[in-house]
């Protein structure tokens, strides 16, 4: 089944590129362009999207500020003629970082990432207090109770369990959505944890077991409203 995409891209001529190169490949289906971020962010709410090929500097909306406010669970391919994003991109989970003027084989190796990306790596059958993970080598099915926390790693996802660490190759928006009525909640950029397992928090850390967790400045007012403790 092909990936539905979306350009977001103020610039006309930037956004054709896109639009040439999306048709050229089979396993990609455009859905629509976009020159005002705020339509796409509204198009993404109503409709299905697998992917997004996002500038980063809009007037509008910026692409960084675009990928926070992004339903969870959709790929990011940033496309940006300034390479000073990169690292922020990756650090928001951006599947790959393209910089403009883009070729056509470019393109198609970051397309190759999205389609590894978009094998199914995480499942929960419905009902069920376990989830089913996708693993280099094999399937493994992880009890819920038993997850300390998940944190993003570039390109791949840590579960950590008291026992060990699971690593699949998928993004932590995924896992945000699935675990959230576990009582799990993102407390930083690269982490989510299990509110069920915390054992102290001290100086913006979360301890839990043998390890901590930081907690962000962007999520301490939402960490402290769930745990129900005044700042």
């Amino acid at each position: 089944m092909a990936v539905k995409c979306i350009v977001v891209d103020d610039e006309p001529l930037a956004a054709q590129v896109l639009v040439a190169f999306i048709n050229k490949t089979p396993d990609l289906q455009l859905l629509k362009t976009f020159h005002n971020p705020q339509e796409a962010l509204l198009f993404l709410k109503q409709e299905k999207v697998d992917l997004v090929f996002l500038d980063i500097q809009m007037q509008e909306l910026s692409g960084l500020e675009f990928m926070q406010l992004a339903p969870p669970g959709i790929h990011i391919v940033i496309v940006s003629a300034y390479d000073e994003y990169a690292v922020e991109g990756f650090d928001r989970e951006a599947v790959d970082y393209l910089l403009k003027p883009v070729s056509f084989e470019r393109f198609a190796r970051s397309v190759q990432r999205v389609l590894a990306k978009n094998t199914v790596a995480i499942s929960q059958p419905a009902g069920t207090d376990y989830i089913f993970v996708r693993t280099d080598k094999r399937i493994v099915r992880v009890d819920v109770k038993d997850i300390l926390f998940v944190e993003a790693l570039r390109n791949y996802v840590a579960i950590q369990t008291a026992t060990q660490k699971i690593l699949t190759l998928q993004n932590l928006r995924s896992f945000e959505e699935i675990l959230a009525p576990f009582r799990f909640l993102r407390v930083h950029k690269s982490y989510i944890i299990s509110l069920d397992k915390i054992d102290s928090i001290e100086r913006q850390r979360i301890f839990t077991g043998v390890h901590n967790v930081p907690i962000g400045d962007a999520y301490m007012k939402q960490f402290m409203e769930a745990i129900n403790m005044p700042r």
